[in-house]
């Protein structure tokens, strides 16, 4: 855990927006793998957000941290996205870093559950 500054989460969002926007284009352009991993980067940039708005801290390159602190920082609106947000993760551990191929309908899926993420994470932090 990192102790971060609440001005910083903007920023974070703005990186989730870009990871978000490429995942995209990579599924417009049938780069799956790309859009996959783009779709669950987009994920924890928002996430990061998120907790530095909400608790000014954000996880170290733990994600299991992340999945915690994104806990955390949802009891103050009531609310999380955790079932998401580990979906997202999981599967870019399952398919991003091996040598096996992403199909169209899970990159599709990876994109739709991003968009959903990061739209919550932009409603929490009223932007």
């Amino acid at each position: 855990m990192r102790i971060e500054s609440k001005e910083n989460a903007s920023q974070r969002l703005k990186d989730a927006l870009e990871f978000l926007n490429s995942a995209m284009d990579n599924l417009d352009k049938n780069r799956f793998k790309a859009a996959l991993v783009d779709a669950a980067d987009a994920s924890i940039a928002a996430n990061d957000a998120f907790t530095i708005f909400m608790i000014e801290q954000k996880a170290s390159t733990d994600h299991r941290e992340a999945i915690a602190m994104h806990k955390k920082a949802g009891q103050k609106v009531s609310e999380n996205r955790v079932a998401i947000l580990k979906r997202l993760i999981d599967v870019r551990h399952k398919k991003g870093y091996r040598s096996v191929s992403v199909s169209k309908s899970l990159a599709a899926q990876c994109v739709a559950d991003a968009t959903k993420f990061v739209r919550w994470v932009q409603e929490k932090m009223s932007y």
